[in-house]
């Protein structure tokens, strides 16, 4: 049975929540969204996403370009697009200021440092992609998410901003996400450790 709609916002908010009580994301960055029945429901602009209500969350079609319900989306709307429109089995996108991935990638640019880390990699996170960065909430960082997504790509990194994750059901969209930054945690200690004991 599929979950009905008032679990999945609830569930969506209780994910926000932990980003943000985990550090992965500040109060007000960050956004999620989930697909029902054709319309995408995503957090709105401006709130502080540990303190949502399910009356919070913006209902969007993106066949009339309309908001249906709820304020002012996400300034990220168009990037949540962009991985709707090109992965049909998402269900769920999330997005967060996950701050060691992030700076690990801005760090070591196009090396693909989390090959060599955890078995999370294979089961929890799958392919991963660099997006060219560009403004927030911009046309262009929507297209430059757009450009490099694909059925196999489950993470998407953009230097200087953040990680954008998704999958089937929000849980698969959280399990991407942490496990993203739990493995860079892991790739810093194994560097340190490397140089203290060689």
């Amino acid at each position: 049975m599929s979950p009905n709609l008032l679990s999945l916002k609830k569930k969506l908010i209780d994910t926000m929540n932990l980003l943000v009580y985990r550090g992965l994301t500040n109060p007000k960055g960050g956004n999620g969204s989930f697909r029902y029945n054709g319309v995408i429901w995503i957090t709105p602009s401006g709130l502080a996403k540990h303190m949502l209500a399910p009356t919070d969350l913006v209902a969007y079609d993106p066949v009339s370009n309309k908001v249906l319900e709820g304020g002012k989306p996400s300034i990220e709307l168009r990037a949540h697009l962009a991985i709707y429109e090109k992965i049909d089995s998402a269900n769920s996108v999330l997005h967060a200021h996950l701050p060691l991935s992030t700076a690990l990638t801005d760090i070591l640019g196009s090396k693909h440092w989390w090959e060599e880390t955890m078995i999370e990699v294979e089961y929890s996170i799958g392919e991963v992609a660099i997006a060219k960065p560009a403004f927030p909430g911009s046309i262009e960082l929507a297209r430059n998410i757009g450009e490099v997504v694909d059925e196999d790509t489950r993470v998407v990194v953009v230097p200087r901003h953040g990680v954008f994750a998704w999958g089937y059901t929000i849980e698969d969209a959280l399990d991407a996400l942490i496990a993203f930054e739990d493995i860079a945690k892991y790739y810093i200690v194994k560097e340190l450790f490397r140089k203290e004991l060689l």
